[in-house]
């Protein structure tokens, strides 16, 4: 029925599983990154505030549908397990907590429309604790500071930045669309706003040729922004992308598992961040899964357990699947 039809975005943040997803914009406005995959052959649109004010008004109907079946079938106290029976994941709790802002950059949009659905998220759900969303560090990097803290205090409160690289050669051969001081420019105003920032960097985006100018870059960016969230998202080829056909005329050349632990330890070493440094929320980081920790505090058990690794890179399970050696 229509007055519970909602959109859905095809992609989220794994943090963002349990959320509520509104998608208030479609696909990505740069769509040019040569590692990405993900909207190929997706025109990037705005949608109308009021249409997606609908589409949360028919979120509410769905929840109090939910609601109400619980109450009926005697599992009124239990509504989360109800509504997770039905597929409705973001009811887990039996309220909405958390709402993420999908597509890939939402706060692209004019910033007094987006105050307004952030507002009317918390409007129509009281009992929200979190709203969050896809950010470009250029787009950032633009908003002003007004702008910036207009967002934060309409509820915006967490932003999930694709850095990659901090290294302006790669990013440029990746087609990122952002220069390094951009990055940094636009995570820093985050940071100073208020926002909770998590920055998104890719293991073997430089494969073996510029491994160490990505470390050093990275590296570079991220302590000039101190993100609350640094997380591992290592690089695959993905096929049929751009890279992939630099892959495959033997342009680049992709990182062995030990190159990678090499990476990820000299990452390490280099940051200067009070951040939380995360590998374990994604399977793409399995041959470190375990390496996570509060910097500067936990960097000794962090390289301790990279040595490890890099102790005995031939018997770590399902690393050999992803890259070649």
């Amino acid at each position: 029925m229509r007055e519970y039809y909602y959109e859905q975005p095809p992609y989220r943040p794994p943090t963002e599983a349990y959320s509520m997803l509104v998608r208030v914009t479609r696909n990505c406005p740069w769509n040019k990154c040569e590692f990405c995959s993900m909207y190929k052959g997706s025109k990037f649109e705005l949608r109308p505030v009021e249409e997606v004010k609908e589409d949360i008004r028919a979120m509410s109907r769905v929840a109090e549908t939910i609601r109400q079946h619980a109450w009926k079938i005697g599992y009124g106290d239990q509504v989360g397990t109800v509504a997770r029976a039905n597929g409705i994941l973001w009811l887990n709790d039996g309220v909405v907590k958390h709402v993420f802002l999908a597509d890939s950059n939402s706060v692209i949009i004019k910033t007094p429309d987006l105050v307004e659905v952030v507002r009317f998220i918390y409007e129509t759900f009281p009992t929200v604790e979190r709203v969050t969303s896809y950010a470009r560090g250029k787009t950032l990097a633009k908003k002003t500071p007004e702008e910036m803290r207009m967002l934060r205090e309409a509820g915006l409160t967490r932003l999930h930045i694709g850095l990659e690289t901090g290294d302006d050669e790669l990013l440029l051969y990746v087609q990122k669309g952002a220069t390094a001081e951009e990055m940094i420019a636009g995570g820093r105003k985050a940071v100073e706003a208020g926002f909770e920032v998590s920055e998104y960097v890719m293991p073997g985006l430089g494969g073996r040729e510029r491994w160490e100018q990505h470390v050093r870059g990275t590296a570079r960016v991220l302590n000039g922004v101190n993100p609350h969230f640094i997380r591992m998202r290592t690089f695959g080829v993905a096929p049929g992308t751009p890279i992939d056909e630099k892959y495959q005329r033997g342009e680049f050349t992709m990182q062995s598992t030990e190159g990678l632990l090499t990476e990820v330890r000299a990452l390490v070493e280099a940051l200067d961040v009070t951040s939380e440094f995360v590998v374990s929320d994604h399977v793409m980081n399995r041959y470190m899964w375990g390496a996570d920790g509060k910097l500067p505090h936990d960097r000794p058990k962090m390289l301790d357990t990279i040595d490890g690794f890099l102790g005995n890179v031939n018997t770590i399970p399902g690393a050999e699947f992803r890259f070649a050696e």
